[in-house]
């Protein structure tokens, strides 16, 4: 209980560990590994897709969230996306990128359940302009968000997710995952990872100016 009261302030790493069950160490390390790897996935993104001046926020709100595969609000973010996405692959094979982009956003808070629920079941459906429930800033942004990644009028620009205090940092950082889950699927950032590690050029190789690729030996002149 009292590392949900300190979540957000230095002392929460230190709780958490006070708490930890024995034995569970080796699973955070590889837990906080895997969240740095993803991390350095999506630094690299947004370096390359105009997103560079916010980095820093998005990266300070990293540590608010649950990491399981991916970035998730809390267990409920995480088992709806799951089951909804699992939901939407049984219906068509050939998922784009970009309805696992909606259906992530759409399941992170639940005011949005009944739109999810139609989206996923229905694949000729059409999301609404408004939603029914709560109208406070985080849902308008999230829910414009979700139009902006569906190809649809929006009353959220581009240029609002890099402009100072527009976005809360933590729906920002929603927002550039799902943006980075529309560009490289579910496990296309893992492969793409695998494919930049490749690259790596051993000792033996530096000597012999060769490089290992694909299983492939490639000689540099």
């Amino acid at each position: 209980m009292s590392a949900k009261f300190m979540s957000g302030t230095r002392l929460f790493t230190y709780e958490c560990m006070m708490q930890q069950i024995p034995g569970m160490g080796r699973c955070g390390k590889e837990e906080k590994r895997l969240k740095a790897q993803y991390a350095g996935m999506l630094k690299e993104y947004m370096r390359e897709y105009g997103y560079g001046s916010i980095i820093k926020r998005v990266m300070n709100s990293l540590d608010r969230f649950l990491f399981d595969e991916f970035i998730f609000c809390d267990d409920e973010h995480r088992d709806l996306f799951w089951k909804m996405y699992g939901k939407c692959v049984k219906n068509d094979k050939r998922l784009d990128f970009g309805k696992a982009a909606v259906i992530y956003l759409l399941s992170a808070d639940r005011v949005f359940g009944t739109i999810l629920e139609n989206y996923v079941s229905n694949p000729i459906y059409i999301l609404p302009k408004m939603y029914n429930g709560s109208n406070g800033e985080e849902q308008y942004n999230l829910y414009h968000a979700v139009r902006m990644l569906a190809g649809m009028e929006t009353g959220l620009a581009e240029d609002d997710l890099t402009e100072d205090g527009v976005i809360d940092d933590k729906i920002l950082c929603l927002i550039i995952n799902a943006k980075f889950i529309e560009k490289y699927g579910i496990s296309g950032y893992k492969d793409k990872r695998k494919r930049k590690q490749t690259y790596v050029n051993n000792p033996m190789n530096r000597r012999q100016k060769t490089y290992s690729y694909k299983g492939q030996t490639i000689r540099i002149k």
